[in-house]
């Protein structure tokens, strides 16, 4: 017992003291908002998807498809959606809150938290976590597109909707970099050396750079405002979607690997994005911000916990 919980801590551990790194950077003045937001927008752009390409690109894709984790995937991620969506009716008497906490219910920062965390859980990254981030990807922000325009004061038709989801997903970074990947792979696109060595450097930034921005974007000044919004958007986050969900990708026969996959999918904390996109479509901008806060130093107890009881299931 003592051993299982020794390997969840050392595995969730050294990835959340990286995000109190970047929170004492940001305390000590080194790094700051705008500072932040420079890095987050390399993270973005250039680390993390060259992260995704490699991760593809260096896997055989005739074994990296599992059609059963996909479609399961894909599946528990709209039913939940559905299901914050009728928490935010209930429980959000707010019109411009409800978005916003309906986003920060479902919305995780797996590509950002979750793959780094899939591979200090296991050893090594599986090809299939990559792969997850394809689909949950676009999904994440069509679905974030829809909710945010339904609940938005300007009165937006179904065209716009359309219009502007195909958008985000098309210029998407971390969808072009899996894509890309995908493509050199199938069609075994040699990488000269030197660029592939150049590759590998950037996509090194991807973690460390990713768990500084999100501790140096941590602001706990209004962390009191919107408390009980917050915590229950942390519950349904953090308990609801692995409690609800991973049984019946159990009963669905879903490997250990796809196990832990989802597992890490739906603890994890609410995507950084979440906040960008309320703010600049009329939601609670200061909900979305407290939600990812909160998330992200909870999920701290919330893994450690998951990783011990899969530990223990022998899933591990």
């Amino acid at each position: 017992m003592l051993e299982n919980l020794l390997f969840s801590i050392n595995a969730v551990l050294p990835i959340f003291l990286v995000m109190i790194f970047g929170l004492i950077l940001r305390r000590l003045n080194i790094v700051d908002s705008i500072g932040a937001k420079q890095m987050n927008a390399v993270l973005f752009n250039f680390a993390l998807p060259v992260r995704l390409f490699l991760d593809v690109y260096r896997s055989d894709f005739s074994t990296l498809w599992d059609t059963r984790l996909i479609l399961f995937t894909v599946i528990s991620v709209v039913l939940f959606f559905f299901i914050c969506w009728g928490a935010g009716i209930l429980f959000m008497p707010d019109r411009q809150m409800k978005g916003a906490f309906i986003q920060g219910g479902y919305r995780s920062n797996y590509a950002i938290i979750g793959i780094p965390l899939v591979t200090s859980i296991m050893g090594y990254t599986p090809p299939a976590a990559a792969l997850v981030t394809t689909f949950v990807v676009p999904l994440f922000n069509i679905v974030s597109v829809v909710i945010l325009t339904v609940y938005s004061e300007e009165k937006v038709g179904i065209k716009e909707i359309i219009k502007s989801s195909a958008a985000s997903v098309a210029k998407n970074p971390l969808i072009i970099g899996v894509l890309t990947g995908i493509l050199f792979s199938l069609i075994r696109i040699p990488v000269p050396t030197v660029f592939s060595n150049t590759l590998f450097h950037i996509s090194d930034l991807s973690t460390p750079l990713a768990l500084i921005i999100i501790g140096a974007s941590m602001n706990f000044t209004k962390a009191k405002e919107r408390i009980t919004p917050t915590l229950l958007a942390c519950i349904i986050k953090l308990i609801a979607m692995p409690v609800l969900f991973l049984p019946f990708a159990f009963l669905f026969g879903i490997s250990n690997e796809g196990i832990v996959i989802l597992f890490v999918l739906y603890a994890a904390p609410t995507a950084i994005s979440s906040y960008v996109m309320a703010y600049y479509m009329g939601s609670d901008e200061h909900l979305a911000a407290n939600i990812i806060m909160f998330t992200s130093m909870m999920s701290i107890f919330t893994y450690t916990l998951g990783v011990y009881i899969l530990r223990t299931l022998g899933v591990v």
